[in-house]
């Protein structure tokens, strides 16, 4: 899927008010463009540490609407998150805040617990990256996301199911000889085994990425 249908889906999905993720692409060279359609747009690159990032967005949004006597960040984090969510709130009153960042696989649960609740404000729309699978607390979280270029996760799903049985064999063969080069002892054994699966993880590591 061409970078232009992605930004495409990516606007449609924020004018519709939904959540969308980008499998496998860095959202950053997407931000200048949906910047140019909603001017309260704001790159966190990470959802966390939240205080941080929820600061970084109030002051952010407090500078595009121009406020005078905007709150410094030290003023501001002797707010509790709760407390900031409702600043927040209370900022962007009814004008589309438009949250964009990346590795959503990397979001915790207490992460994704709280963006969640950032996420009932109607007004509020997350534009984020995802690279791998996503740890299953996050998913009532991820349940709020649509995926814009699914077709090319699916294509990924297929060539990782043909590839690691073939790296596994890959593994098992270099076991075979790492073992026979060797003394056949119970440490040569475990040498051999332990060699063989760090290859192979460093081998889908890389594949990975």
């Amino acid at each position: 899927m061409e970078n232009m249908e992605i930004l495409n889906g990516v606007l449609n999905n924020i004018r519709e008010g939904m959540n969308t993720l980008i499998w496998k692409k860095n959202t950053l060279p997407f931000f200048d463009r949906i910047n140019e359609k909603y001017r309260y747009s704001v790159y966190i690159n990470e959802m966390y540490p939240i205080k941080t990032k929820i600061i970084d967005i109030i002051i952010k949004v407090s500078q595009l609407k121009n406020r005078k006597n905007i709150k410094t960040k030290s003023q501001l984090a002797k707010n509790t998150v709760v407390q900031l969510k409702e600043i927040l709130k209370k900022t962007i009153q009814k004008d589309k805040l438009v949250i964009v960042f990346n590795r959503f696989e990397n979001i915790t649960k207490s992460v994704a617990q709280f963006w969640l609740s950032v996420s009932g404000n109607k007004f509020i729309v997350f534009v984020g990256s995802i690279w791998g699978i996503y740890k299953k607390e996050a998913h009532g979280f991820h349940k709020t996301f649509i995926l814009v270029n699914k077709e090319e996760k699916e294509n990924y799903g297929t060539e990782m199911n043909v590839t690691i049985p073939f790296i596994f064999v890959i593994g098992a063969f270099i076991f075979v000889i790492l073992f026979k080069l060797g003394l056949t002892t119970s440490r040569t054994f475990m040498s051999a085994l332990i060699m063989a699966i760090l290859i192979v993880r460093s081998l889908m590591f890389f594949i990975d990425k």
